[in-house]
């Protein structure tokens, strides 16, 4: 096989991909093809990361596993299964965690790839790839699947458009209000039963849908806002009860689907526009055990079996378990969620749903199709390729379900001088564990300051603020009693004249604060342009100074880029 590769791929190309080491992140449908791939590409070393086990519902496109390996780690499974055709030796490390996990995952470790895979489902990690990739200038693969469309992005920091240079479509989000008080689909009461109900009743943390500022904001009916503190103080004294009560199934349906709805109807405001709901008279209906079907939509009875049936085993489960999270494998968990939204659905005469739809749309599944996964996963190992040939023409390739357009390749574009990525400045912050320990959060909000002559504000992780002119709360606490700083620190120049900073903090033996020379942020000019008065450029923008010009690129062999790394960091 060692031949047929260098005839393809030519010697030297063979010879700095078997000396590589690459990470893929991610090890589901798509990673479990692309692992494929690079194992068959002769990689010398491949690091897998994933955080979920497998479960049923992946068997079906995630070829690389079995049904006697559910409830495994994907990623410990995936790495053993890959080795019945690992031709080449290489190296297989899997890893069980977040790869947003600063501590599992520090920057020492990242330090180590020449090339890194993104194989994620979800925006936030992406992300996350991105902004380590451009920290370490670490080229790699941005690639995703939905139903017949994929995507495959081969990412250059700071010389290409990077995975943040565009904006990306969020799950969709509903208002409170809806969700509490005023449904009228079938994912409104999926929703409210998933993240309302079921966290409230059974989960370790609070639901966000229990947020008493968010529903201020979203409604000035005192009645409507008083109602909503009342179901929520009547959930917690049920909960309280769920472990020493026999009644609990019947307080349940009495409460949310009599009670609750009753005192809604009082608010007649709710009701001037909309069919006003029928509460659920539970006397009405014989429950009795019957069998149920996923992909069969349940009667009222049937309903409220599933509920009395899964809310039953969450109370037996809950004598051994300090508290349950909805998982849409967890057959208790998914049942409880489709008969209570479906029963809520009733109440307020909205069309009913299967379990197999509803788990759906409470699981948030993406229609995953194999055949797009190995399109992709084959076009992102062979664009990969690219790099270790000195190819320097990069292209992102896109599949559609168009019939003349089936898949369509155009060259990669270069940064966004608006990103808020990789426009900033990044670097690393070393602290002694000494003075990790001593000095304070002025002691770095003084060192930033000096940098940008103005105010500024400082931020960690996702977007919690630690300090601005108006709120210095922190400044006297050790740099170890601030939480978040090792999740990465954004610092802005209030005045949005200078570049944004992120510092990445690394606790060692010395403390070095980084040589930084702050470049202006792009000013949008108007320019005339026939006719056309919204037209624009941006100046005073570019590349940040602490990347070279894209005339510099090159293609670092891996052996030595490791060790370059270890040197300067």
């Amino acid at each position: 096989m060692n031949t047929y590769l260098k005839k393809v791929l030519g010697d030297d190309c063979f010879t700095k991909i078997q000396a590589s080491r690459v990470l893929v992140v991610g090890a589901g449908g798509l990673g479990c093809e692309l692992l494929k791939d690079l194992v068959l590409s002769g990689y010398g070393e491949i690091h897998i990361v994933d955080l979920d086990t497998i479960t049923l519902s992946n068997l079906n496109r995630q070829f690389l596993f079995r049904k006697t390996d559910i409830d495994k780690s994907k990623s410990i499974t995936v790495a053993k299964a890959v080795e019945s055709f690992n031709y080449l030796s290489t190296k297989l490390v899997p890893h069980h965690g977040n790869i947003m996990d600063t501590k599992q995952f520090p920057l020492q470790w990242w330090q180590q790839f020449n090339y890194i895979y993104n194989a994620l489902d979800n925006i936030e990690a992406r992300s996350y790839v991105n902004s380590m990739c451009l920290l370490l200038k670490t080229p790699f693969m941005e690639s995703g699947t939905e139903g017949y469309n994929g995507h495959v992005h081969p990412i250059l920091p700071y010389h290409s458009f990077c995975f943040d240079c565009s904006t990306h479509s969020t799950p969709m989000t509903y208002p409170v209000c809806t969700i509490r008080s005023t449904p009228s689909l079938p994912v409104h009461c999926i929703t409210w039963a998933k993240e309302f109900l079921f966290y409230q009743l059974f989960d370790e943390q609070e639901s966000s849908f229990n947020d008493s500022e968010a529903i201020s904001k979203e409604t000035e009916n005192a009645a409507e806002i008083e109602n909503m503190a009342k179901e929520a103080n009547e959930l917690a004294k049920l909960r309280s009860k769920i472990k020493h009560t026999n009644n609990f199934f019947q307080d349940l349906i009495n409460k949310i689907y009599k009670v609750d709805i009753e005192r809604l109807l009082q608010i007649d405001a709710l009701w001037e526009t909309r069919t006003p709901p029928t509460p659920l008279q539970l006397q009405e209906y014989d429950v009795v055990e019957t069998p149920l079907s996923d992909t069969k939509v349940w009667s009222i009875t049937e309903n409220l079996y599933a509920l009395y049936a899964s809310s039953a085993n969450l109370q037996r489960r809950l004598q051994n378990e300090e508290f349950i999270s909805f998982d849409k494998d967890d057959d208790d968990t998914m049942t409880f969620v489709a008969a209570a939204s479906n029963l809520r659905s009733f109440v307020f005469h909205i069309e009913l749903k299967s379990k197999f739809d509803i788990k759906e749309i409470a699981g948030n599944i993406i229609p995953a199709i194999a055949t797009t996964n190995a399109v992709i996963s084959g076009f992102a190992s062979a664009i990969g390729i690219q790099y270790f040939q000195n190819n320097g023409s990069l292209h992102m390739v896109h599949t559609t379900m168009a019939p003349k357009t089936a898949i369509v390749s155009a060259p990669v574009g270069p940064p966004n001088p608006e990103c808020p990525s990789c426009s900033a400045y990044r670097d690393v912050l070393y602290v002694s564990k000494h003075d990790f320990d001593s000095l304070t959060l002025e002691w770095l909000v003084a060192q930033l300051k000096s940098l940008y002559q103005s105010d500024i504000s400082i931020q960690v992780g996702q977007s919690r603020l630690i300090y601005d002119i108006d709120f210095d709360d922190y400044l006297q606490s050790k740099l170890s009693q601030v939480s978040g700083l090792n999740e990465g620190i954004l610092v802005q120049d209030d005045s949005e004249g200078l570049q944004n900073i992120v510092l990445y903090l690394v606790v060692g033996d010395e403390t070095r604060f980084p040589s930084i020379t702050l470049k202006k942020k792009p000013v949008k000019e108007e320019v005339e342009s026939d006719g056309d008065e919204s037209a624009f450029e941006l100046v005073e923008g570019g590349t940040p100074d602490n990347v070279s010009d894209a005339s510099d690129v090159e293609i670092v062999e891996p052996s030595a880029k490791r060790q370059h790394q270890s040197q300067e960091h």
